[in-house]
């Protein structure tokens, strides 16, 4: 039997001055994108991401992504695709 799965997209809030956003939760979003999306472009190496940790721990700590690498990379899309930004 097929299993369907509803998604309620959550906008992260992120202050219009931020340097620096945690990636969002399942289910929410940054500048409009979800959290696959914004792993998808940190392994691209397309933004700027910090990851804060303990020295030493492999996987606790955060993943910050850099707010005006994305919100430039947006606008480069946007420029693209509709002529002006």
């Amino acid at each position: 039997m097929a299993q369907h799965r509803t998604v309620t997209e959550t906008a992260t809030r992120v202050a219009h001055n931020a340097e620096w956003a945690r990636i969002p939760k399942t289910g929410e979003t940054l500048e409009g994108l979800f959290r696959s999306q914004l792993f998808a472009l940190i392994k691209n190496n397309t933004v700027k991401t910090a990851a804060i940790k303990q020295p030493g721990a492999a996987r606790t700590g955060m993943r910050l992504i850099h707010l005006p690498s994305l919100r430039a990379w947006i606008n480069q899309h946007a420029v693209a695709e509709g002529g002006e930004a």
